[in-house]
């Protein structure tokens, strides 16, 4: 696979899709239910920050 085949919208459009629901639904989960404390949903939040 060449790199003009790698980057084109589509692939772009699934690496966010991939990467940015996992994100949107953990950063969902803790600011509307009270499953974590704040230190545990905020420091879930910096490694998930870290790694993507």
């Amino acid at each position: 696979m060449t790199k003009e085949q790698f980057l084109t919208v589509r692939w772009n459009n699934w690496l966010t899709l991939a990467l940015g629901l996992p994100t949107l639904g953990y950063a969902i989960l803790i600011l509307s239910t009270p499953l974590l404390s704040d230190f545990w949903g905020f420091i879930g939040m910096a490694l998930l920050g870290a790694v993507y």
